[in-house]
């Protein structure tokens, strides 16, 4: 789907204006990063990149576009002009989807024209956002799982269809296996999963009958939803029908529990079900979920099957946003760096490289042992390579996760992974401040 360039905020279209206005065409790179973790987080999971990749694709103002522009009354015919032939022809590199990151650290970096590189900003912030948000939420949840089966249930509440496909994907990296939006699963190729609501149910005179019928209909797709009444009166009837179904060559996929006491209940549904024949049938819990929810249920021993995780992390409730910054960096070959109080950062076009227990930010044109994290993804306006699938991005988050401290993982506890700062790139930004300041005392930054 194409995404207007007016997708942005006016005064990055005030700032292109002027800067062409006054002959500004220097090379610029600007870098986007964090400069501290959010509230309960000990790492982001940077996602979103295919987004910001389609939309610089597709950069280009329509003819109502224009129009619109025009009407505000606002901005030189000259301009209006030069914008109808703008296309974007500088660098972005970028990490991989699915890579932990941590503070001050560049998940993505745009070497352009200075107006070009600056008509992204707004963009590039907003689709990395949500999607780094909800998967960093996501992966928080896989990592309490234990290996149980997760699936995104979340789309009624989240902020709007945007958001709602950006959290299917998102969650699907972070290592969930399933989403309830079927509008994900067509365009993604997640795989889906549903049954009724409890409206079904109420709707029939009795619980028996509502099974039945649902039955009647998927006989393949057999789980039922036991709690709209009395839950332990729920799983009996269930069973019952069940056994009819297995007279007809259907086996009982399994139960879902969506209130009460989720521990005992389950426990009680394992027994019975058991007894009953049914040893294969899942026990799937949903109803108020996130990683402190799963995390308690299930070292309380309670033999739940399968997850499904909705509003708390559509919205990353805990933590409902990250503070990402898109800075300039360098200008004209010359590094840069702003000296606010409070608002670190570190000039010049940097590089990420990860060992196997500590990350270390350096200059772009260091050569460091570990593994550089940044690689180019768009050169002179054009994708160089085709981008990973997205099963593919999911094992790689999956298998890169695994690999990181026990420690690191933790929800209850903080811990602060080790990012070393070169020498080069502290004597660097050492002298640059000493001269931005002219050698004045100042507060710390």
């Amino acid at each position: 789907m194409r995404t207007s360039p007016l997708f942005t905020d006016l005064y990055q279209l005030t700032m292109l204006c002027a800067y062409i206005d006054n002959g500004r065409k220097e090379r610029a790179a600007f870098e986007l990063f964090v400069r501290k973790l959010p509230q309960n987080r000990n790492y982001l999971v940077y996602a979103g990149l295919q987004d910001v990749v389609d939309f610089v694709e597709n950069l280009q103002f329509s003819s109502e576009d224009i129009d619109y522009l025009h009407s505000l009354k606002l901005f030189p015919d000259w301009f209006l002009d030069f914008l109808k032939e703008f296309r974007f022809t500088g660098d972005i590199y970028s990490m991989k989807e699915g890579t932990l990151f941590f503070p001050h650290e560049p998940v993505l970096r745009v070497e352009a024209p200075i107006y070009e590189a600056q008509l992204l900003e707004t963009a590039i912030m907003n689709q990395i956002h949500v999607s780094s948000l909800i998967a960093t939420k996501a992966a928080r949840v896989f990592s309490v799982s234990r290996g149980k089966l997760l699936a995104d249930f979340s789309l009624r509440r989240t902020h709007g269809y945007d958001a709602g496909m950006k959290t299917a994907r998102s969650c699907y990296i972070a290592g969930f296996s399933a989403t309830s939006n079927v509008l994900a699963g067509k365009l993604l190729g997640i795989p889906v999963v549903g049954t009724v609501a409890h409206s079904f149910i109420m709707s029939f005179e009795k619980e028996e009958e509502a099974f039945r019928a649902y039955l009647k209909t998927f006989p393949d797709n057999s789980i039922l939803l036991v709690d709209t009444y009395d839950t332990l009166e729920g799983i009996k009837k269930a069973i019952e029908v069940a056994k009819e179904l297995k007279a007809k060559g259907f086996n009982l996929k399994g139960i879902r529990l969506d209130s009460g006491d989720i521990v005992e209940l389950s426990k009680v549904a394992r027994e019975l079900l058991d007894s009953a024949g049914f040893k294969e049938a899942k026990i799937i819990v949903s109803g108020g979920l996130d990683e402190y929810k799963i995390d308690e249920i299930l070292r309380a021993g309670a033999p739940v099957d399968a997850f499904g995780v909705g509003t708390k992390i559509g919205t990353s409730a805990d933590s409902p946003y990250i503070d990402f910054v898109y800075k300039l960096v360098e200008l004209d070959g010359k590094p840069v760096m702003k000296t606010s109080t409070g608002k670190k950062m570190y000039p010049g076009r940097k590089q990420v490289f990860r060992k196997e227990n500590c990350d270390i930010l350096a200059l772009n044109d260091e050569k460091l042992e570990g593994t550089p994290l940044l690689e180019p993804v768009i050169r002179d306006g054009r994708v160089v390579r085709g981008l990973p699938t997205l099963n593919e991005i999911r094992e790689y988050f999956v298998e890169e996760f695994s690999k990181f401290p026990e420690e690191l993982k933790g929800i209850h506890t903080s811990f602060n992974y080790p990012v070393l700062i070169s020498e080069r790139l502290e004597n660097l930004y050492k002298e640059l401040r000493e001269k931005l300041l002219g050698g004045k005392r100042c507060q710390s930054p």
